[in-house]
């Protein structure tokens, strides 16, 4: 039996198969290199790969946040950003922002159940890009290339079980509660999000009307977190 079916037993089948796609292995300047799957990507010391989360405001400026289904293999039942995947590598999506757009495009979808016919690429607005490293456990790690994004649309969801157990839109005060619960060890934030939050995120609510200002072509270099 091959080592990858052996690491992945025991967890949800829906989320077993999606950890045989393939992810987008790049170097530290971003450049591709190489795909691998999602589990090799993940497992271990893990491999450098392209992520993408995006940040879905409502006309309220209010953020769409989530809390991760326990079915999730790597980083179950904490709360993020409105949506975070990858890219793949097929379908486009290796193509630098504008592929990253369509995974984000794709995702939506799948995760959120939002119909993406209501969102044109030019509505996935990009912030931003950073290379973080942290640990889920033990066995699991999330080393990516991170491009941010933000839409500023109301939009229905519905939201698909097998990915998410609970969302909700926050201003910036409720959210602040909620990373206060989570300094207190009662929930627990996935760390691209917090980086998000720390970094960008109050940026970003300042400037929804004209996020041109705040978008730049860094790769911002984060380090180890957790």
């Amino acid at each position: 039996m091959p080592d990858t079916i052996v690491e992945l037993q025991g967890y949800d089948k829906d989320q077993i198969d999606m950890m045989e796609e393939n992810c987008i292995v790049v170097d530290d300047k971003d450049s591709i290199i190489g795909k691998d799957t999602k589990v090799n990507c993940h497992l271990g010391e893990g491999k450098l790969h392209r992520a993408f989360s995006v940040l879905l405001f409502n006309s309220e400026n209010k953020l769409l946040i989530q809390k991760r289904a326990s079915e999730k293999i790597t980083f179950p039942s904490i709360w993020a950003n409105s949506c975070c995947s990858h890219p793949l590598y097929s379908d486009n999506e290796e193509d630098g922002i504008i592929g990253a757009k369509k995974a984000a495009k794709r995702k939506l979808s799948q995760e959120l159940g939002i119909n993406t016919s209501l969102i044109e690429l030019h509505d996935i607005q990009y912030i931003t890009k950073m290379h973080y490293r942290s640990r889920a456990d033990k066995k699991w790690i999330e080393h990516e290339i991170d491009y941010i994004f933000v839409i500023k649309k109301d939009l229905d969801i519905i939201p698909n079980s097998n990915e998410i157990e609970q969302t909700k839109y926050v201003d910036q005060n409720e959210l602040q509660l909620l990373f206060d619960a989570a300094d207190n060890k009662s929930i627990t934030i996935g760390p691209w999000f917090r980086l998000i939050k720390e970094n960008f995120l109050n940026d970003i609510w300042d400037a929804l009307d004209d996020l041109k200002e705040i978008t730049d072509d860094k790769l911002h270099y984060m380090g180890d977190c957790e």
